[in-house]
C-alpha cells in the first residue's frame, strides 16, 4: 500500500472502465458530478465546444436519452425533462412570461394547473383568463381582447375527455402570437402528436402513460429548440431538472408505450360501451362514443384511439360513490392515472379538491363524477369488477352479465 488507508480506501478500484462495446439498453449514470482533466478542459466543457458533464442539475445522460426519445417522438426538434408534470407545466409557462404578460387558458383544466394559475402566476401578475377551447370563436375573440403572450390547452380534457381541436387551435394561437402549449399527458405521442397540427410546447407527465408503472416521477416538454432552450435554463436554475433514475425508468417504459396504449383504448372503448348501459350510471365520458360531443373530432385527430381515461357520474352522487369504491376487488383506489393496471380517483377528493364547488359545477366534475385509468388487464375482469361496485351503488343488480363481455365486440 502506496497511500495510508484512509486514503486507499478512498481511491481503491481506480476509475470506471467504459465497455469498448455498446450496452444493449441505456445504463444508468447516477452520478452528480463530474471531473475535468485541467483548467482547458473546464473552459472548453463549460463553454461547449468540448463534450462532457458538469453536474447533474446541469443535464446527465440518462436525462438526454429520454429527452432525445421524447424530441423524436414528438416531432420536435428538442426536449427537455423536469422533475415532475407539475414541473415542466410551470417552467414552459414561466420561462416565457414577464411581468404582466397574459394567459388564456382552457377553462377545463387538471386541478393542479389551475392551483398554479390561481395560487401562484396571479399573485406574480400574471394575468389568467378561461375560455372553452371548444368554443374557437369565444378562444378567438378571448386571444383578441387578451393579447396573451400564452394559450395553454389540454389535449384531452382532465377528467371529462373533451377533445381540443388542435389545428384550429393553433392557427388562433399563431395569428394571435401567442404560443400554444398543450398538456397531452392523456393522449401521448402515440395517439396525437400536437407539433404536427401546428403546436409550440407539448408538456407531459411522466409518470403517467409515458412510464406506465405507477413509478416515475418526472414531466418533460418538447417543442422547437428556440422555446425549449428557456425553459431548460429555467429548470437548471430552480433546481426542478429531471432526476437520473427517474428518466431511466422513463426512457424504460417508452419502449413498451405503443403496445400498452393500444390495449389501454381497447378496453377503455369497452368499458365506455359497459358503463352507458348500466342504470347506476347518469353519464358517461369518453370520445369513442358517438353521443361525446367532439366524437367527430375524436375520429380524426385520435385514429389509433383516444387513450385509457374514462369518466362517469354516478347517480346518486358521494354516497353511491362510497358505496361503489367500497364494493371494488381488484380496482385501487388511486389518485393518478396512466399506469398497467385499472384504478379509479375520485376529483372532488383529488385532482379538483381545492377546486371551489361553485367552478366544478360549472366544468361538469359534480360529486357523482368517478375518473377511472382502465389498465391492460382482461376486458371480462374489469368489467366483472365494475359490475360489483355498481350493483351495490344501484341496490340491483345491472343486467348485463360482465362474462364474455368483450365477445359482443367481436366484429368491431
Amino acid at each position: 500500500m502506496t497511500v495510508n488507508p484512509e486514503t486507499a480506501v478512498v481511491r481503491a478500484g481506480g476509475s470506471l472502465s467504459i465497455p469498448s462495446n455498446a450496452p444493449s439498453s441505456p445504463p444508468l449514470f447516477q452520478a452528480s458530478s463530474y471531473t475535468f482533466a485541467d483548467l482547458e478542459d473546464v473552459e472548453a466543457v463549460y463553454g461547449g465546444t468540448r463534450p462532457g458533464r458538469i453536474y447533474g442539475r446541469y443535464g446527465a445522460p440518462n436525462g438526454t436519452l429520454f429527452e432525445a426519445a421524447m424530441a423524436e417522438l414528438e416531432e420536435a426538434e428538442d426536449a427537455v425533462g423536469a422533475a415532475s408534470g407539475m414541473a415542466a407545466i410551470h417552467a414552459a409557462l414561466a420561462a416565457h412570461l414577464g411581468v404582466g404578460d397574459r394567459i388564456v387558458a382552457s377553462r377545463e383544466l387538471y386541478g393542479g394547473t389551475h392551483e398554479l394559475f390561481e395560487r401562484d402566476f396571479q399573485q406574480n401578475r400574471f394575468s389568467v383568463t378561461y375560455v372553452d377551447q371548444g368554443d374557437l370563436e369565444a378562444v378567438r375573440a378571448a386571444l383578441a381582447h387578451e393579447r396573451p403572450r400564452i394559450l395553454y390547452l389540454e389535449a384531452l380534457t382532465n377528467p371529462l375527455l373533451h377533445v381540443a381541436n388542435l389545428p384550429a387551435l393553433a392557427t388562433l394561437a399563431r395569428e394571435s402570437g401567442a404560443i400554444s402549449v398543450v398538456d397531452a399527458t392523456f393522449a401521448t405521442p402515440v395517439l396525437v402528436q400536437p407539433a404536427m397540427h401546428g403546436i409550440d410546447l407539448v408538456v407531459h407527465s411522466a409518470g403517467k402513460y409515458l412510464g406506465g408503472h405507477g413509478d416515475v416521477g418526472a414531466g418533460v416538454v418538447a417543442g422547437p429548440r428556440a422555446l425549449i432552450e428557456p425553459i431548460r435554463v429555467f429548470l437548471m436554475r430552480t433546481g426542478a431538472t429531471i432526476a437520473h433514475f427517474e428518466a431511466w425508468l422513463a426512457l424504460r417504459g417508452l419502449r413498451t408505450l405503443a403496445l400498452r396504449m393500444e390495449r389501454h383504448c381497447t378496453n377503455a372503448a369497452m368499458v365506455a360501451a359497459y358503463l352507458q348501459g348500466s342504470p347506476a350510471v347518469e353519464t358517461v365520458h369518453h370520445p369513442s362514443l358517438p353521443h361525446h360531443l367532439e366524437y367527430r373530432l375524436a375520429a380524426d385527430l385520435y385514429p389509433r384511439g383516444t387513450g385509457g381515461i374514462v369518466a362517469f357520474d354516478l347517480r346518486g352522487g358521494r354516497a353511491a360513490v362510497s358505496t361503489f369504491l367500497s364494493a371494488l376487488q381488484h380496482i385501487e383506489i388511486v389518485h393518478s392515472l396512466g399506469q398497467y393496471c385499472t384504478t379509479v380517483s375520485y376529483s372532488v377528493a383529488g385532482s379538483h379538491r381545492m377546486v371551489s364547488a361553485e367552478v366544478r359545477e360549472q366544468l361538469g366534475v359534480r360529486d357523482g363524477t368517478l375518473r377511472l385509468s382502465v389498465g391492460i388487464e382482461h376486458i371480462d375482469d374489469i368489467i366483472a369488477d365494475l359490475h360489483r361496485g355498481l350493483s351495490a351503488a344501484a341496490t340491483l343488480r345491472v343486467p348485463r352479465s360482465p362474462q364474455g363481455f368483450a365477445d359482443t365486440f367481436a366484429e368491431d
